[in-house]
């Protein structure tokens, strides 16, 4: 059963879940042969929880539950009762999902057609709005890793979604700051940024539609690639079903721009998104954060908790700009 543990001294939340680290790793096995999630496989994985039928008899994307999850609805709620203030420790509730991008064999959004890939965005935003329906469920976080480096225990396409019955520290911490800014200036801190990425253009990687992609002026790994809507939107949930093409297509320029600098790429792509009962709508922005994995945290990053970047983010934006996609 995993566990929700709560450090001492920093108030840090971690997920003890033993039963992760039987998860499959077949970047060295046969291939889509033995692989859990392509067509014809199905039942070498748990029910599907939503399917898109591709149309034709099959599917097109399938959302099941993790065969070995971080978090677990069978648990108890969180609690904030003295006892677990004490222990620092309860049982992980919440849920963990994997969401299957395609029925084929593939390994990266850039195999993906545009529309194949705007399809996946909108499950996204549906899984979303399925669980901000759930009371005890505060926030969910969408990710995407790509490559062995950055963590990925199957080849074949894939993204995940763990949602929490608390705000996650990283976005807690978004969220006070963007608060800070907006009762300051009255107005949101990312729209301010992406204006001045704009204006400036020394970060820019590239813009399609109502979105902009740009190097994060303070990227914790070289090529760090943000992706905001032009337009304030607090809730990845507000996506529209125009808004999911335009993104797709973004998205894909960025990884294929990414592809001819770092080769082979592996990364994490997370999707930053407000809380499901926030409050304060008005500075909160969401925002895709693509991480390419170039560097491994070593003692400094561990022991300090302050990243180390081998690559000026404007130098960086201006070699993805001049890449052929």
């Amino acid at each position: 059963m995993p566990e929700l543990r709560i450090d001492p001294i920093a108030g840090r939340k971690v997920l003890i879940a033993e039963d992760r680290a039987g998860r499959p790793n077949d970047f060295e096995s046969a291939g889509a042969s033995s692989c859990p999630f392509c067509a014809g496989h199905e039942q070498r994985t748990p029910r599907s929880l939503l399917e898109i039928s591709d149309g034709q008899g099959g599917w097109q994307v399938r959302v099941i539950p993790n065969l070995y999850p971080a978090v677990s609805l069978d648990c108890d709620k969180i609690s904030n009762d003295s006892s677990f203030q004490a222990s620092g420790s309860q049982p992980a509730y919440g849920t963990h999902e994997v969401i299957v991008e395609s029925p084929r064999h593939i390994q990266d959004i850039t195999e993906l057609s545009t529309e194949e890939l705007a399809q996946v965005l909108l499950v996204y935003r549906d899984r979303l709005q399925h669980w901000s329906e759930e009371k005890s469920i505060q926030h969910a976080t969408v990710f995407k890793n790509v490559g062995r480096v950055a963590g990925a225990s199957l080849e074949h396409i894939h993204s995940q979604l763990v949602a929490l019955p608390f705000v996650p520290e990283v976005i807690a911490n978004e969220i006070r700051g963007a608060k800070q800014f907006y009762e300051r200036k009255g107005t949101c801190i990312f729209c301010r940024l992406l204006q001045e990425e704009l204006e400036q253009g020394e970060r820019l990687v590239g813009e399609e539609g109502p979105f902009v992609a740009f190097c994060a002026y303070a990227g914790r790994q070289p090529f760090e690639t943000w992706v905001l809507p032009k337009q304030h939107a607090s809730h990845f949930k507000q996506l529209t079903d125009d808004e999911a093409h335009s993104l797709a297509s973004l998205l894909q320029q960025v990884v294929c721009r990414l592809q001819t600098q770092l080769k082979p790429l592996s990364y994490n792509l997370i999707l930053h998104t407000a809380p499901f009962g926030d409050q304060t709508p008005d500075s909160y922005h969401w925002h895709l954060e693509i991480i390419p994995r170039t560097a491994q945290l070593a003692g400094f990053e561990w022991g300090a908790g302050v990243h180390i970047n081998s690559l000026l983010p404007e130098r960086a934006a201006k070699l993805l700009r001049e890449a052929i996609a």
